[in-house]
């Protein structure tokens, strides 16, 4: 029992001394480098803590601020302090706790006061975009993407997450779709899962693209006046198969691709053959004509060999509303084929 209280009593002394590790000294920030923990950071809100930092210059001494203390809060880069062949940077912030940070360039959750103040401003004018022609969607929050300070994730009241950069596309479509029930239903199916939205602003093209295997769906509209949209029947292996044509088969109900379809390779590790084909009638009907509850085979035939690949019938839901997504863009736009 002795032995049971003194090995009790020497992890609860552990526990004590990690949890009042953290040092405190009095803030003096003046001629300092004035720093923010970033509180629009998307990892530290949705980990609801900020990247790792040191109570100690060393390695033992790892500590995870919680996003709930320290977002907002103010601090300044003191002085380097070097321990063997390591260079740790001494961090005080403004509640008087001294921290360490032992690379300065890769660390993204704190910001300079200056930038920050840019930021703030940018986020705000995020915040109030208004998408012309539908009255009932609005920014509900914004966030810096962890890749890139410059980078903005804008969450929109019905989920829909865009990249700052894909919203000009956005806000330039919204302007050419008039009906607000056109809009609405072009942005539900831009809100679905693994249905992605790009805008590339140098080539003025939009993207709308399901990729997936065996079959992937892609829309473009180029320069707000031409659209088109493709369909791809892609096979990956561990080797070659030289496959030359596919057919989508759900039970008795077969599509049968056109004689003219080609297919191309590309090998590596991983072996891809596929071939892209305009979306045309006669796949949107057989697409609409699929039942939602049992899945759909893709066979692939070869020279050496015929291979098959399931579709579940979530994905082809998503096929369903991108061959919908193309009728909807033949309202506003002229097709790339005329």
């Amino acid at each position: 029992m002795k032995k049971v209280f003194c090995c009790l009593f020497l992890i609860l002394s552990v526990v004590s001394f990690s949890s009042s590790a953290i040092k405190k000294e009095k803030y003096n920030p003046i001629d300092k480098d004035i720093f923010v923990f970033d509180q629009y950071s998307a990892d530290a809100i949705n980990l609801k803590k900020y990247g790792g930092l040191y109570s100690e210059p060393n390695t033992r001494s790892l500590f995870y601020p919680s996003y709930k203390k320290y977002n907002g809060m103010e601090g300044y880069l003191d002085k380097e302090v070097k321990v063997g062949n390591k260079i740790y940077f001494k961090l005080v912030l403004k509640n008087g706790e001294v921290l360490y940070l032992n690379d300065l360039n890769s660390y993204d959750q704190i910001v300079s006061v200056k930038n920050y103040q840019k930021r703030l401003d940018q986020i705000e004018k995020l915040k109030e975009i208004k998408l012309p022609n539908i009255d009932d969607l609005y920014v509900a929050k914004v966030e810096t993407d962890p890749k890139s300070k410059d980078i903005y994730i804008i969450t929109f009241s019905n989920g829909l997450r865009l990249h700052n950069a894909d919203l000009n596309g956005l806000l330039s479509l919204s302007e050419k779709i008039t009906n607000p029930d056109d809009l609405h239903q072009f942005i539900n199916i831009i809100n679905t899962d693994n249905i992605n939205f790009t805008y590339n602003a140098q080539n003025n093209i939009i993207k709308v693209e399901l990729k997936s295997e065996p079959l992937s769906i892609e829309s473009f509209i180029f320069k707000e006046k031409l659209y088109t949209t493709t369909v791809t029947a892609i096979l990956s292996s561990n080797e070659r198969l030289f496959i030359d044509d596919f057919k989508i088969l759900q039970n008795d109900n077969i599509y049968e691709s056109t004689s003219d379809l080609s297919f191309k390779s590309k090998s590596g590790t991983t072996v891809y053959e596929w071939t892209k084909f305009i979306l045309n009638n006669q796949f949107v009907s057989y697409i609409n004509s699929l039942n939602d509850k049992n899945d759909v085979k893709v066979r692939f035939y070869g020279s050496r060999k015929n291979v098959e690949k399931k579709i579940d019938s979530k994905t082809i839901a998503k096929i369903k509303k991108l061959s919908t997504l193309n009728a909807l863009l033949a309202k506003y736009f002229k097709s790339g084929l005329e």
